[in-house]
């Protein structure tokens, strides 16, 4: 019967008596050869760097003796842990994380540890971040050995490193809006001061 015209449209015959719509479709014009118009750029990575969302902290240990440090860390939002590392240039040092419900505090979080973005570009607008990293306190657990999570490195000259978790998507931990609390220690059989350097990079989901 071959193509068939009503008002404007075209029709193409389907060999088995019925009819179906012919259309024609043409690439946007950004992808012709020669097109000026712009192009739609694609981010690569986390939504949430983008969103700026995401924030960091880096904090150097100097003088880690006798007395463990504790980090207070409060988010009253849900948040993903994209990575976390222990480095060490002098002694040893365990990181040990407990949630609130795994002991009792003590003491006074009146120290705050500064939170940074991990994204200071302006094409979004700025994020308040929700959580609070704080120390000056002490945490002593209920059970021993009920921490959640143990990073141990220790070194004898050369810089050691520990990655507990990694940049890559396998590597994500979702976990929930919470108190948590980090426990830096000198490692037993280890002695005089420790020195290193403890990052942690953490998206709010709120």
């Amino acid at each position: 019967m071959g193509d068939l015209k009503e008002a404007g449209r075209r029709f193409v015959d389907m060999g088995d008596d019925t009819l179906a719509e012919r259309v024609i479709a043409h690439p946007p014009e950004f992808l012709l050869a020669g097109s000026t118009a712009q192009r739609i750029r694609v981010d690569n990575g986390q939504t949430g760097f983008f969103e700026r969302r995401m924030f960091r902290i880096n904090h150097e240990f100097t003088d880690l003796a006798d007395t463990p440090m504790v980090f207070k860390f409060v988010c009253p939002v849900n948040f993903i842990l994209h990575y976390q590392s222990l480095e060490v240039d002098q002694g040893g040092i365990v990181i040990r994380t407990y949630r609130a419900s795994q002991g009792t505090e003590g003491g006074t979080f009146s120290d705050t540890i500064p939170i940074y973005s991990n994204n200071f570009m302006d094409e979004e607008p700025e994020y308040a971040f929700q959580a609070t990293v704080t120390t000056g306190g002490t945490f002593t657990p209920t059970v021993a050995g009920s921490q959640v999570e143990t990073i141990r490195v220790r070194t004898s000259g050369a810089t050691a490193q520990q990655v507990s978790v990694g940049q890559g998507v396998s590597g994500e931990r979702g976990i929930p809006a919470g108190t948590y609390y980090i426990v830096a220690s000198r490692m037993t059989g280890v002695s005089g001061s420790c020195k290193g350097v403890y990052s942690l990079i953490v998206e709010e989901r709120p």
